[in-house]
């Protein structure tokens, strides 16, 4: 009997230490597959890093691009509030112009009046006296008009 309980133990220790063996190649297994998952994973990891960093520098140049056109943009303000204050002056010159030539052309007006009465007064003269110096005379002792005395400018010139 003692035999049979040493060949049951003997049996049970073989069978205890091949399921060690049997357990340590698993774990052996799953530590290599680990080994290989952990691998890929940081494989992935690296090349996810280089993905962002190309993401990074997509990103920046689209930063410097969008400040180009925001500078662009200050620009053509600056320049087109430059436009309207152009426009603006010209305008006002314009206005001005137009005033001064209805100014000139109401002097214009009252100079010509002003001579077809010199004209008249001419006329009058010479039908009066034949546009002798004697005649001359008589008429210095007449008013003339008043648009010749008042020493008044015309009013567009004053």
């Amino acid at each position: 009997k003692l035999a049979e309980k040493t060949m049951t133990a003997t049996k049970e220790v073989g069978d205890a230490i091949r399921g060690i063996q049997d357990g340590t190649k698993k774990n052996y297994d799953n530590v290599a597959q680990a080994v290989t998952a952990i691998e890929e994973a940081a494989g992935l990891a690296s090349s996810a890093g280089g993905t962002l960093g190309e993401i990074v520098k997509l990103v920046d140049a689209a930063a410097d691009q969008v400040r180009s056109i925001a500078t662009a943009s200050e620009q053509q303000s600056a320049t087109s509030e430059e436009i309207n204050r152009s426009v603006e002056d010209v305008s006002r010159i314009a206005s001005e112009s137009a005033q001064a030539m209805d100014m000139a052309g109401r002097a214009v007006d009252e100079l010509a009046d002003q001579a077809r009465e010199l004209a008249a007064l001419i006329n009058e003269m010479q039908a009066e006296g034949g546009g002798s110096p004697s005649s001359a005379k008589a008429m210095a002792g007449r008013r003339p008009s008043p648009a010749l005395t008042s020493g008044r400018r015309p009013k567009a010139l004053a």
